[in-house]
């Protein structure tokens, strides 16, 4: 499968876990999918495989750290649910040292607030020259502003330009099927507030077969 293939090489201090969340997910399946897809797919021999840790190597879950996380509901409504990020550590004899990784579900960029999922929606959405918040609600005041999201889309949107994350699926797609990715979609990026994530969105949707929730997949092999 090219899920599984990775474009850039493994970290040593993060892992990243792919969740199937829905693109747009409520609070009570936020709560189950957390536990059932995250929590409870995090052993020993998950953190070896990732890390390529053999049987010797001592290794142990050592705790969890908080991060806020902001979602969209069905609605388009902006909430936000404090979730907890699964640490271990794991001795490195050629150092002498503890060595510490953090899982990530694949949905956030590494300690980014906000999920990918409404970035992904925002890109596809929004125009040029129009505000974030008239394709999203936000009823609890949560943003006074949309800058503390167009900030880290922005951001995403550098190493987008930076590293051509388009190409580089592209040009993976190519080594397996020996034939381009359809390209025809990206002709309405110069109309998208966030252009460059729009071309990578389009391409994703070609690479992994579905229209939505694709940035989280990408997150998967290049590390956004």
């Amino acid at each position: 499968m090219i899920y599984n293939i990775k474009i850039i090489i493994k970290s040593t201090t993060f892992i990243v876990l792919e969740v199937e969340l829905p693109f747009k997910c409520n609070f009570d399946n936020f709560i189950k999918i957390y536990q059932e897809h995250y929590k409870n797919r995090i052993s020993h021999d998950f953190i070896r495989n990732n890390l390529n840790l053999s049987e010797s190597i001592r290794l142990k879950l050592n705790g969890t750290f908080e991060r806020w996380l902001y979602l969209l509901d069905g609605n388009n409504c902006i909430y936000r649910i404090l979730y907890k990020v699964q640490t271990a550590v794991w001795f490195n004899d050629e150092t002498g040292k503890w060595q510490y990784v953090s899982i990530f579900p694949n949905f956030i960029k590494k300690y980014c607030q906000q999920c990918l999922d409404m970035f992904e929606y925002i890109s596809c959405n929004v125009r040029k020259g129009e505000n974030v918040f008239e394709h999203i609600d936000d009823p609890e005041g949560l943003f006074d502003c949309e800058d503390r999201i167009t900030k880290p889309l922005r951001r995403i949107e550098k190493e987008c330009m930076k590293f051509n994350y388009p190409a580089l699926l592209n040009s993976r797609y190519t080594d397996i099927y020996n034939r381009p990715l359809p390209v025809t979609e990206n002709v309405y990026a110069s109309t998208r507030r966030f252009s460059v994530l729009f071309a990578l969105l389009c391409t994703a949707r070609h690479f992994f077969g579905k229209q939505q929730g694709v940035i989280s997949l990408v997150n998967k092999i290049i590390f956004l």
